[in-house]
Formats: C-alpha cells, sequence, structure tokens
C-alpha cells in the first residue's frame, strides 16, 4: 500500500514536472510544493509509525541487551573474585596447616632423638656397670686364686723350711686367713 501510494506520488511529480516543462520541480507551482510538503509529511508519519519505532524499539533492545551483558559481566567478575579470595584462602590455610603439621613431626622427631638418646645412655650406663662388676669379679676371682697359689706357695715353703708338714685342715685354715687377709688389703 506504501509503495503504491509514493509510487503514485512520485508518478504526480514528475508528471507535474513535465507539464511545466521546467528542470526544478519545486519552482512556479504552489500546488505542487503544497503537495510535496504534505508527502513528506504523509512518509514522516508512515515511517514513524511503521520504521521509527520498531527501529527505535530494537535499538533500545541492544542498548537494554548490553547492558545486560555489562552487569551479567560484572557479576560474573565478582564471583570470580570471591572465588579466587576463597581459593587463595583455602591455600593459605592449607599452608599453615602443612607448616603445622612439619612443627609438629620436627618436634616428634627431636622428642623420639632424646628418647633415642636417653635409651642409648642408658644401655651404655648399664653396659658400662655390667662390664665393670664384670671385672671387679673377674679381679676378685684372680686376686683369690693368687692368694690361694701365693698361700700354698708359702705353707709348701715354710713347711719345708720348718721341717714339718701341715696337715690338710691347718693347711686350709692358714689358706683362708692369707687370703682374707690378701683381699681386705687389696
Amino acid at each position: 500500500m506504501f509503495v503504491s501510494v509514493e509510487s503514485g506520488l512520485l508518478a504526480r511529480i514528475e508528471d507535474v514536472a513535465h507539464e511545466a516543462g521546467k528542470a526544478d520541480a519545486f519552482a512556479g507551482s504552489v500546488d505542487l510544493w503544497f503537495f510535496t510538503v504534505i508527502v513528506f509529511l504523509l512518509l514522516l508519519a508512515l515511517l514513524s509509525a511503521f520504521a521509527w519505532k520498531p527501529l527505535l524499539e530494537a535499538l533500545d533492545n541492544r542498548e537494554k541487551s548490553i547492558s545486560d551483558n555489562i552487569e551479567a559481566a560484572k557479576r560474573a567478575n565478582e564471583d570470580a573474585q570471591a572465588t579466587l579470595k576463597a581459593y587463595e584462602n583455602k591455600m593459605s590455610e592449607i599452608a599453615e596447616q602443612a607448616n603445622n603439621v612439619l612443627a609438629e613431626a620436627k618436634k616428634d622427631s627431636l622428642a623420639m632423638k632424646e628418647q633415642i638418646l636417653a635409651e642409648a645412655n642408658q644401655a651404655a650406663q648399664a653396659q658400662r656397670e655390667r662390664t665393670l662388676a664384670e671385672i671387679k669379679a673377674a679381679k676378685d676371682a684372680a686376686v683369690r686364686a693368687l692368694a690361694e697359689k701365693s698361700a700354698e706357695t708359702a705353707v709348701g715353703l715354710a713347711g719345708s723350711i720348718v721341717g714339718r708338714s701341715l696337715n690338710g685342715d691347718d693347711h686350709r685354715a692358714l689358706i683362708d686367713e692369707s687370703i682374707n687377709g690378701f683381699v681386705k688389703r687389696a
């Protein structure tokens, strides 16, 4: 419908221009000028009703869509920042826990080291005491054996010097007396 009205108007304008025989379609004719203004206003009204409103609505929709996209991007950025902060906090907590575990492990290892050293020192002290007791027992046995041997030798010498032989009981009493005296001095 618009195309036919428009083409009709254009045809009428061309007819008027040919009738006038002038190159300028608006020069000299008032009704042509008036008709042109009416066609322009009619075209403007038709464009306003059918073209401008959809164009403005499309532009408004586009502007709203862009604004919504910007808001969504801002929200996504804020969410990403919050998530990043949460992850950083979690990483910080994990690092702190790891440091605590390491510190506790170090403390436990030091305590275990001290315990092992104490047990080793105790074992060494017990071994030393056993060794000293064995040395003392061996020394006492050696001193007793030496004392017995010395007493027997002395009794044998004394018997040969005195010229008489001691009986077994006298001999034993003399040896015990010599050993006890020798052990007390040692």
